[in-house]
């Protein structure tokens, strides 16, 4: 299985790496221990690491871990915005900060998705997407 969880963000971050490092600290403070990997390195613009949500007994991870990725800058994303709303009914033209959360394996770490989701909402008002579900995946935000 891969599923693919996309935030349309507006943050005022200039880095990719800045981004993603705010976004961990702020995972960091919320809940459980975390696990993972630097992925990279890559542009200013983008930045990634390899995640999971860490076993209570050991390093190891609950789950399979998920990629999470980094894309700064209006320009740098501006295809993807056009391509999720061409008409920008959902106001997100002018975002500049893309997140997406990418899961695969047969145990996805679902309990991080929604604290990611939860983060990236909290910290940068973000506007989620998938190709199965569109903008419509807004409605099943996760309360935490």
């Amino acid at each position: 299985m891969v599923y693919q969880l996309s935030f349309f963000c507006r943050s005022g971050e200039d880095r990719g790496d800045e981004a993603l490092d705010r976004l961990l600290d702020y995972l960091l403070e919320s809940g459980d221990r975390l696990v993972g990997e630097w992925l990279g390195p890559f542009e200013d613009s983008v930045a990634a690491f390899r995640l999971g949500t860490g076993s209570s007994d050991s390093d190891r991870p609950v789950a399979d871990l998920l990629t999470l990725e980094v894309h700064v800058g209006v320009a740098e994303i501006a295809e993807s915005v056009i391509a999720a709303s061409p008409n920008d009914e959902r106001g997100i033209w002018g975002c500049d900060l893309l997140a997406t959360v990418t899961l695969s394996g047969d145990t996805p770490d679902w309990a991080l998705v929604h604290r990611i989701w939860a983060a990236v909402v909290s910290l940068w008002r973000a506007v989620p997407w998938d190709e199965s579900s569109g903008f419509e995946i807004a409605a099943r935000t996760p309360q935490l």
